[in-house]
């Protein structure tokens, strides 16, 4: 009876780590990665703006000095309620399209710079025109640079996967999978090791979602993601702004899974060396 109980053991408890990290997987990659309302949420902060005006200030610097002004000044007009919009125009564009063709974006608003100029310079109306244009152009030209290959097409390989496809259905299987191998085990230590049985739960979901939280934590500890051999640019800010908001979104939530299950764990281990103390004691 032992022996049965040792081999059903082993065999539930790997289906529960395999259940609880395919979980994990899939709901990551549905409900992060493949989700435009959390990236819209949670992309365009004041640091991902902050780095998206100091990308963009190269050419608008250039553009200032075409026209006798200050380096700066035009980069001081992108706001980050600008920045956030076209982030926002991005993401959606970027989740509704299907093909690898460009993306539709729309031009960068000419508007600011032209208000901006009429209040702080003696141009004449033509003059403010044109820089007004020239700049909205230049910013048009550095936040357009994401339309490449390089970040459509892994994206719609990754989004067309058979596996990010079926997704949803995946999580929902790991779930009922993993109550089904729980279940199991607290039938194997039904009565007298029910203590034992415990721990065996909690430890295999402690390490079900250690599965996962592992390589993600080595993505963030090693710096994957900042280390990509791209030149500073706009297109750079916004790759690394998508890889970082699904990473550490992910990394969270794992983070959270992974103390509740550790705590689990250790509750029931304390239980059960306090029952077999009182055995002893007998």
């Amino acid at each position: 009876m032992k022996f049965f109980r040792f081999i059903g053991t082993a065999i539930v408890l790997i289906l529960l780590c395999a259940s609880i990290a395919l979980t994990l997987t899939a709901g990551g990659l549905r409900f992060l990665a493949l989700n435009p309302d959390y990236l819209k949420a949670f992309m365009p902060t004041k640091s991902y703006c902050a780095e998206m005006r100091a990308a963009l200030s190269e050419d608008l610097d250039h553009v200032a000095l075409l026209y006798g002004l200050p380096e700066g000044t035009l980069s001081e007009v992108v706001t980050d309620d600008a920045i956030h919009a076209h982030t926002v125009t991005l993401i959606d564009a970027l989740y509704a399209t299907d093909a690898k063709a460009p993306l539709s974006l729309p031009a960068y608003p000419a508007d600011g710079f032209k208000s901006y100029l009429r209040a702080n310079t003696a141009f004449s109306a033509e003059a403010v025109d044109d820089c007004a244009e020239d700049a909205a152009q230049a910013v048009t030209e550095d936040l357009s640079a994401v339309n490449t290959a390089l970040l459509i097409e892994p994206f719609l390989k990754l989004k067309n996967h058979t596996f990010s496809r079926s997704s949803l259905v995946l999580f929902a299987a790991g779930i009922l999978l993993s109550i089904v191998m729980l279940v199991f085990l607290s039938m194997l230590y039904y009565g007298k090791a029910k203590k034992t049985g415990a721990v065996l739960r909690t430890g295999g979901c402690f390490m079900g979602v250690t599965l996962v939280f592992v390589p993600v934590m080595q993505f963030i500890l090693f710096g994957y993601v900042e280390r990509l051999n791209i030149t500073a640019s706009a297109f750079r800010v916004i790759l690394t702004g998508f890889l970082n908001t699904i990473l550490y979104g992910w990394f969270i939530a794992l983070l959270a899974l992974e103390l509740l299950t550790f705590l689990l764990l250790l509750f029931a281990i304390v239980r059960a060396s306090r029952g077999s103390k009182n055995r002893r004691a007998r």
